[in-house]
């Protein structure tokens, strides 16, 4: 007999530990101040749900995906109600169409210690790039996004990382199982094209979107990026 697949209205994620949900929104806060691109969010799985599947990553990604459009509406309105003129190049809003998005494995074991990486990581080129794990590509991309991070100090800088591998639980030796939506947009354009939000990273930066779900915690986390200048 096959294991039941949950519907959308089966799944249901909760909200955090008002500690642990404080320190997600502070997170949010921070990154927003500093200028960084990456959007995430954190739920909690109830305890009495023994088979947290594909189909929980892709809720808890509809749920960003959907507060994110939400949010570029909300601007893209008041942006036309500031200068009517803007209208006419403001006609389309941002679309997710996360029910085609599909889902690849990404090696946990990549996952280290977020504090084995100094502050401003980059990838060494004259390395094999072929041997470079996504958890090194992903750390480099965090602390290098196309404008500099405004950081209080340097303190806050090295901070950054560890502070959102901590939130999200994205951590060694934790059995997590993560998922990526999108692939390399270089070897995989079509991954990614259940959403013109990617567009922008396209263009040279890079795209980002990936579910973690950490069995220890009981949490179940998206992060979204897409970049440019």
């Amino acid at each position: 007999m096959k294991n039941h697949m949950p519907s959308r209205e089966e799944i249901k994620l909760q909200a955090l530990a008002p500690k642990d949900e404080a320190e997600v929104v502070a997170l949010r806060e921070t990154l927003q101040r500093v200028g960084s691109g990456f959007e995430f969010a954190v739920h909690g799985v109830a305890a009495d749900v023994a088979d947290v599947g594909e189909a929980h990553h892709r809720a808890a990604l509809r749920l960003l995906c959907g507060d994110i459009a939400a949010f570029a509406e909300r601007y893209r309105q008041e942006a036309i109600a500031r200068d009517p003129s803007l209208a006419a190049k403001l006609t389309a809003s941002l679309a997710f169409d996360v029910d085609t998005a599909r889902a690849t494995s990404l090696d946990a074991s990549a996952v280290i210690a977020a504090e084995s990486f100094a502050p401003l990581h980059r990838v060494a080129y004259t390395r094999d790039l072929a041997e470079v794990s996504w958890f090194e590509w992903f750390c480099q991309a965090f602390g290098d996004p196309p404008y500099t991070l405004h950081v209080a100090d340097e303190a806050e800088r090295a901070e950054l990382f560890p502070r959102f591998c901590r939130c999200t639980g994205l951590l060694p030796d934790e059995e997590i199982a993560v998922l990526d939506w999108v692939g390399d947009p270089e070897r995989e354009p079509e991954r990614s094209t259940w959403s013109d939000y990617f567009d922008a990273g396209k263009e040279w930066w890079g795209i980002w979107c990936f579910t973690v779900w950490n069995p220890r915690r009981r949490t179940l986390a998206v992060a979204i990026a897409s970049q440019t200048d």
